[in-house]
């Protein structure tokens, strides 16, 4: 009987569903996995069929833990996470590991996300292979296509043609990988230690002391390519594709009812992270532009009426590809999801890779970042030209159709 392979991944949903996806693809390959997540995580991929166990505590401990809501927590990731870091991750880490540790001895090899930490480590200790899902363009860190993360990212040249600038985003990289190494080098080495493990000059979140045997990409080159010198080890796969989901009735009807409509999301747990405002400002954008809206709003406030249909979720790749435009937050998974509908975007960055996202979007001419949603008709407009949609439908033609296929067959080249 073939051991199975270990996946891992800690976050948001946009960070699931695409391990989700993997997983599916290489038990549909014969290769059995196990999957490591939160509790709330291991029910959703349950539901889906797959083999997975809980690690780690609830979200509701951990904001009990923090003295924080689930805003607090996802506004300050979003804005910096080194604080959590600090406080709720690095402290439990090691017992984390010892956790995983019998799973991973169990299988061929161990693949994880940035924020599982503890998968690269449990794989070092019983010597497995590590392969690296990346699921963000901004992780690659290129001095020649640089992340554009506001309060992160120092002034980089986002553009650079010449070896003075190439030089000086190089120079940055290295001050990032000092601060970084500043606020977390203590406490890794502490984890280390706990766990009998060697030191490591390894770049605390986003390095690993031992290489892992394969980094794979989980977007599309048409969305962004490798950067020649990022290329080594890295294999783009594409954004992987969720199993087909169906949208509710009554939202099924109100689609039905009139023409497409601006759909409006901003992910799976930001909600509330743009103003007490925000949803009400984007029914407005929609109605002074003529469109109806569906908003996903989640327990947020959020406006009704016959134009306006308010729902709490919805299957984005069911949904997308019946709107006239997607008004987003710019978490990858939204972004890809929207790039594979053909739909065109407006994104309001909240933190984290969102504004990395925005400038690739607007970079390949489907939409535009925002920076008010009360102030983005001209932004609309062009994301309702004929131009802009048809470069969307254009790029959705060029999207991988079986990502998450190649993903599983690049996984499985690597053992």
């Amino acid at each position: 009987m073939t051991a199975p392979v270990l996946l891992s991944t800690v976050g948001s949903l946009g960070d699931l569903f695409p391990v989700l996806s993997l997983a599916h693809a290489l038990q549909a390959k014969g290769q059995p996995v196990r999957l490591a997540l939160s509790p709330e995580d291991t029910q959703r991929a349950k539901a889906q069929g797959l083999d997975a166990f809980p690690y780690g505590p609830t979200e509701a401990e951990t904001l009990a833990f923090l003295g924080m809501d689930k805003d607090a927590v996802a506004q300050q990731v979003f804005r910096n996470p080194s604080p959590i870091l600090r406080r709720a991750v690095y402290p439990q880490l090691a017992d984390l590991v010892r956790g995983l540790i019998p799973e991973a001895r169990r299988s061929r090899a161990v693949g994880g996300t940035l924020l599982a930490l503890a998968a690269p480590l449990a794989a070092e200790m019983v010597r497995r292979p590590y392969i690296e899902l990346v699921l963000q363009p901004m992780l690659l860190r290129s001095a020649l296509d640089p992340p554009r993360v506001s309060g992160f990212v120092p002034p980089m040249h986002p553009a650079p043609n010449n070896t003075l600038t190439h030089v000086w985003n190089n120079a940055w990289l290295r001050v990032i990988d000092t601060e970084f190494r500043r606020r977390h080098g203590r406490a890794q080495s502490r984890v280390r230690a706990d766990l009998g493990l060697p030191p490591t000059r390894a770049v605390p979140l986003f390095g690993n002391a031992i290489p892992p045997r394969r980094r794979i990409g989980l977007w599309d080159a048409a969305f962004s390519a490798v950067p020649s010198d990022r290329s080594d080890g890295l294999l783009l796969t594409g954004f992987p594709r969720p199993a087909p989901s169906e949208l509710s009735a009554d939202l099924e009807r109100f689609l039905n009812a009139g023409p497409p409509p601006l759909v409006v999301t901003l992910g799976s747990v930001s909600h509330r992270l743009a103003g007490e405002r925000f949803w009400h400002e984007a029914a407005a954008l929609a109605r002074r532009n003529g469109l109806r809206a569906v908003l996903l709003s989640g327990d947020a406030d959020a406006p009704e009426g016959p134009d306006i249909h308010r729902i709490h979720a919805a299957p984005h790749d069911a949904l997308f590809t019946r709107a006239a435009a997607v008004l987003h937050h710019g978490g990858v998974g939204t972004t890809g999801a929207a790039c594979i509908a053909g739909v065109s975007q407006l994104i309001l960055p909240l933190g984290a890779d969102q504004p990395d996202n925005a400038a690739r979007i607007e970079r390949i001419g489907v939409g535009r970042r925002i920076r008010s949603v009360a102030k983005a008709d001209d932004a609309l407009a062009f994301a309702l030209s004929p131009d802009t949609r048809e470069a969307a439908r254009s790029l959705a033609e060029r999207m991988i159709p079986d990502a998450a296929d190649r993903a599983a067959d690049a996984f499985l080249a690597a053992l």
